[in-house]
């Protein structure tokens, strides 16, 4: 994967470290955490993104910021799925480039980017003073500059600039007056939603406009995702049950896991009680 992603200068994703399971899984198959052997093989670099990197050491913030990859951020998916509170602001200090994500529809069923945004401006005020919350400036970084650079295109995508690619979202205000209690960012994060989306640019080409697409029928495609998911809805009802013979098997895999000693440096990720 490594050797492809260079020759042909593609971005690369993986899950890594969502949870303490998977930390013990790689001392025990490597003999270290598994974001210090993909270090060890030389596949961290630049445009590497390790989606969830929430359980995490300081030494592995060092080698994330050595190489120039990206963690990225999964609010939502963490929350339903229990895996834990991400270490964003030691990321931050410690120089590593931050994007956003929603995880995939195996974990959640809302992959709404900005719903993710609201979650992190408020979560990362559970850890620490308040002069080191992690905020609505640098949740509306990560979602724009964080993830333009992870892509590695830190230099046509994530501002807007005489130069750059018009990739816009547009947000009906309202009549709304800024004021230092209305500031715009703040409304953006922690209170727009996708009613309040009004205009949806990619490459300067409209192809959303007052909430339609413009580009596809709508109503048909929507019609067309019905019939699919009647094909394949008895499907994945029979795929549920076939992996419930997995279940006893793998509760005793993660009771034995949580038995297994960590790194005591390892970044609280959840409460203890």
């Amino acid at each position: 994967m490594r050797n492809i992603a260079d020759e042909f200068d593609l971005p690369i994703m993986t899950h890594v470290q969502e949870t303490r399971l998977q930390v013990v899984t790689g001392q025990e198959w490597y003999g270290c955490t598994p974001l210090e052997y993909l270090d060890r093989i030389g596949f961290l670099k630049p445009n590497t993104q390790l989606i969830h990197a929430i359980w995490l050491k300081p030494s592995e913030i060092e080698i994330l910021a050595r190489t120039g990859a990206t963690a990225q951020h999964n609010p939502t998916s963490n929350l339903k799925v229990g895996s834990g509170l991400a270490p964003i602001r030691a990321l931050i200090d410690g120089g590593v480039n931050i994007s956003m994500g929603t995880d995939g529809c195996g974990s959640i069923e809302g992959t709404d980017m900005q719903n993710a945004l609201y979650l992190g401006g408020l979560l990362h005020k559970l850890r620490g003073d308040h002069t080191k919350w992690v905020g609505a400036y640098d949740f509306y970084r990560f979602a724009t500059m964080g993830g333009a650079k992870a892509l590695g295109r830190g230099k046509d995508l994530g501002a807007i600039e005489v130069g750059r690619l018009a990739d816009l979202t547009a947000y009906r205000l309202n009549g709304i007056p800024f004021t230092p209690l209305n500031d715009p960012v703040n409304q953006l994060v922690f209170s727009a939603g996708r009613s309040e989306v009004d205009m949806v640019m990619v490459d300067g080409e409209v192809i959303l406009k007052d909430g339609r697409l413009t580009r596809v029928d709508e109503d048909k495609l929507i019609d067309e995702i019905h019939a699919a998911h009647e094909r394949i809805g008895p499907m994945l009802t029979e795929s549920e049950k076939d992996v419930e013979r997995l279940l006893a098997p793998y509760e005793r895999i993660y009771r034995r896991c949580q038995c297994i000693p960590i790194s005591p440096d390892t970044y609280p990720a959840r409460f203890d009680r």
